[in-house]
C-alpha cells in the first residue's frame, strides 16, 4: 500500500514542479527547491521510521511544512495536504472523514486552485482506497494461505501417523502369524516327532528280545510320521494363499499406488477362471503392466486407465487403455519392446494401437492348451 501512496505523492509533486516552472519560476526558486527536497526528506524519514508515534510526527510535520509553503512559497504545495491527511486518519477514523477534512480545506484556498484542488484530492483518495483495498485482499489471501499451508501440514502429519500405523498394524500381524504357526508346529510337528522318536528308541530296545513287538512299534511310528506329514500338507495348504490371490492383489496395489502418486484413475476388471495363471505368466503379466503404467504417465496425458484380464479357453488376454492423446505412428522402444520380448518367451503375441487413446493388447496361451 505505501508504494501506491508514494507512487502518488511523486506524481503530485512533479505536477507542482512542472506548474511552477511554466508560472512562477521567477517567484523564489531557491526556496521552492529547498522545500521541495525538505518534503521529501521528511516523508523518507516517515517511511523508514518503525514507531508509529514518529510516524504520525513526520506527517504533521509535513503538514505543517505544507501549508507554511502554501503562504510563503507556492501555493501549489496545498496540493500534496489531502494524500498527507490520509495518511493520518488511516486506520483511525474511516476514510470519509478524512475526505471530509480535506475537502474543508478549500475554504482557506484561493478560487482558482479548488478546480485543480478537487480533481488531486478525489484522484489521491481513489488511488489510496484502491490500494488499501488491495492490501487488505492481500493480507486476507496471504491469511488463507496460510491456514491451508498449516492444514496441509496437519494432514501430512495425519498421513504419516495412518502410515506408521499401517506398518505396525502389518508387523504386528506378522507377529502374530509367526507365533500361530510356531504354535502349530509346536503341537503337531513337534509332538510327532517326539512320540515317533520315543517310539523308535523303544523298538531299538526292543529289537532283540521281541521282534513282533519291536516290528508293530515300528509299524506303528510309521503311521504316525505318516499322518504328521499328511498335517504338515494341510497346514501349508492352508496357510499358502491361492496363486490367482496374490496375483490380483499385486496388480490392485500397483494400480492403487499409480493412482495415488499421478492421480489418473486406474481400475482392474476381470473374467474366467483365473486360477488358470501360472505364476511365471503373472509375472509377465505384472511387469508388462508395470512398464504400461509408466508410459502413461509420461505420454498419454490421461486421466484414466484400465486393466482387463480375461481367462479364455485357450489364451489370456490382458488389455491395458487409457483415454489419452494416443498417436498415429507407433514408435516401439525399449519399454514395448521388452513387453514384446516377454510375451514372445512363452508364445504370446501383442497388439498396440494408438488410435483412441492408446492401448496394448498381450495374448498369452494358457498352458496345457
Amino acid at each position: 500500500m505505501e508504494m501506491w501512496v508514494i507512487a502518488t505523492k511523486l506524481i503530485i509533486v512533479l505536477y507542482i514542479i512542472i506548474k511552477y516552472i511554466y508560472i512562477e519560476a521567477a517567484t523564489y526558486p531557491a526556496e521552492f527547491v529547498a522545500f521541495i527536497l525538505l518534503y521529501i526528506c521528511i516523508n523518507m524519514a516517515y517511511y523508514l521510521a518503525d514507531r508509529k508515534n514518529i510516524k504520525k510526527l513526520m506527517l504533521l510535520i509535513s503538514i505543517g511544512l505544507l501549508l507554511f509553503s502554501y503562504n510563503h512559497v507556492s501555493y501549489f504545495f496545498v496540493f500534496l495536504v489531502p494524500v498527507n491527511i490520509y495518511e493520518i486518519f488511516s486506520g483511525l477514523i474511516t476514510d470519509l472523514f478524512s475526505l471530509i477534512i480535506s475537502l474543508s480545506i478549500m475554504m482557506f484556498i484561493k478560487s482558482e486552485l479548488i478546480p485543480e484542488y478537487i480533481v488531486i484530492l478525489l484522484m489521491s483518495y481513489l488511488i489510496s482506497y484502491l490500494a488499501k483495498r488491495s492490501y487488505e485482499k492481500l493480507e486476507s489471501l496471504k491469511r488463507k494461505n496460510e491456514e491451508l499451508r498449516w492444514k496441509i501440514q496437519d494432514l501430512y502429519i495425519r498421513i504419516d501417523k495412518n502410515e506408521e500405523y499401517e506398518r505396525q498394524l502389518k508387523y504386528t500381524t506378522q507377529l502374530e502369524e509367526r507365533n500361530r504357526l510356531s504354535q502349530r508346529i509346536h503341537d503337531d510337528i513337534g509332538h510327532t516327532i517326539s512320540g515317533s522318536l520315543m517310539q523308535l528308541e523303544a523298538s531299538k530296545l526292543l529289537m532283540d528280545r521281541n521282534k513282533d513287538d519291536a516290528k508293530r512299534m515300528i509299524q506303528s511310528t510309521i503311521d504316525t510320521l505318516r499322518n504328521g506329514l499328511e498335517s504338515i500338507r494341510i497346514a501349508l495348504r492352508e496357510i499358502k494363499p491361492p496363486l490367482e490371490q496374490m496375483g490380483l492383489n499385486r496388480l490392485k496395489l500397483v494400480l492403487d499406488d499409480f493412482a495415488l502418486k499421478t492421480h489418473i484413475s486406474a481400475n482392474l476388471k476381470y473374467t474366467g477362471i483365473i486360477d488358470k495363471i501360472t505364476y511365471s505368466q503373472w509375472n509377465i503379466i505384472m511387469e508388462n503392466v508395470k512398464e504400461l503404467l509408466t508410459n502413461a504417465m509420461k505420454y498419454s496425458k490421461a486421466t484414466k486407465v484400465s486393466l482387463t484380464i480375461d481367462v479364455l479357453n485357450k489364451f489370456i488376454k490382458v488389455e491395458m487403455k487409457d483415454n489419452g492423446v494416443g498417436t498415429d505412428v507407433v514408435r516401439k522402444g525399449l519399454g514395448l519392446k521388452g513387453i514384446e520380448e516377454r510375451c514372445e518367451s512363452v508364445g504370446g503375441k501383442v497388439i498396440i494401437d494408438g488410435s483412441n487413446g492408446f492401448s496394448v493388447i498381450f495374448l498369452l496361451p494358457l498352458e496345457g492348451c
